[in-house]
């Protein structure tokens, strides 16, 4: 396993991480310590925001580029509801 795919298993076994994946709402605080562990690490991200509406809640898009074939996407929810990145259309 190349040191690259170590880094990103032992980033993604942290509480931080942890926490996203129990599809919680996440503290904002808690976002941006996730964000600043990717980027000290040196890895690949986009997150993407939507505000909501009056018909869906407000939430994010975490997506981590392991390699090019292989993404772990998130959707982190800031209110109760069904947000855009996970409503089906």
């Amino acid at each position: 396993m190349a040191t690259f795919e170590k880094e990103v298993l032992t980033l993604l076994s942290t509480d931080l991480f942890k926490k996203i994946l129990g599809a919680g709402n996440l503290p904002l605080v808690q976002l941006n310590a996730v964000l600043a562990l990717l980027i000290k690490s040196r890895i690949p991200f986009d997150l993407e925001y939507s505000p909501g509406t009056r018909r869906i809640a407000a939430g994010l898009n975490l997506s981590i580029y392991i390699n090019p074939t292989t993404t772990l996407s998130f959707t982190i929810p800031l209110e109760e509801g069904g947000t855009v990145f996970n409503i089906p259309t």
